[in-house]
């Protein structure tokens, strides 16, 4: 009778203390780029094409503009795939424009959510400037309530047009 064949996928302590441990090849703040792809694999795949936002990536920043309808799914999406780009941690501000925004998913719950996941980008890249442009009530809310969690303390500003919001950022890049 043979014996039972081991798993091949190896625990973290394991990975990190065990007989076979072995170094980790990338900084600790680019393990979310293992890891992401993976988590993104068990929810519910979402396809480039039906996403409501582009993002561009700037020569000091990244711009990302949402428009129609925007989910909180969505704008996790969004997140996860700029701050698990290998070139976040050299930005030195993302901008968003809401300003195209059809319908905006946002609960108290959803909004805490997605400010804490910014606490470990912002962790590895706390120079960045968040800015963005908004006029909708309901977005200007969101963005106040995710403020008063305090979860970062970078510096994040609101403008309504897209010019005002680029000509901050010049300033404070000077």
């Amino acid at each position: 009778m043979g014996g039972l064949k081991r798993d091949p996928i190896l625990s973290a302590k394991e990975i990190t203390h065990g007989p076979r441990a072995r170094p980790m090849a990338a900084p600790a703040q680019h393990a979310r780029q293992r890891v992401l792809p993976i988590i993104r694999g068990v929810q519910q795949p979402v396809t480039a094409a039906a996403m409501p936002y582009k993002i561009t990536w700037e020569r000091a920043g990244v711009y990302r503009h949402y428009f129609g309808d925007v989910s909180v799914v969505e704008r996790r999406a969004s997140l996860e795939l700029i701050s698990g780009d290998r070139r976040f941690d050299d930005l030195r501000y993302a901008l968003t424009n809401y300003l195209e925004v059809q319908a905006y998913e946002s609960t108290p719950a959803s909004t805490a959510e997605i400010a804490a996941l910014h606490i470990g980008p912002l962790f590895t890249n706390p120079r960045i400037l968040i800015v963005a442009v908004a006029q909708r009530d309901d977005i200007l809310a969101a963005i106040a309530d995710f403020q008063r969690h305090g979860f970062i303390k970078a510096p994040y500003r609101v403008f309504p047009t897209l010019p005002e919001a680029r000509a901050w950022i010049d300033g404070e890049l000077r």
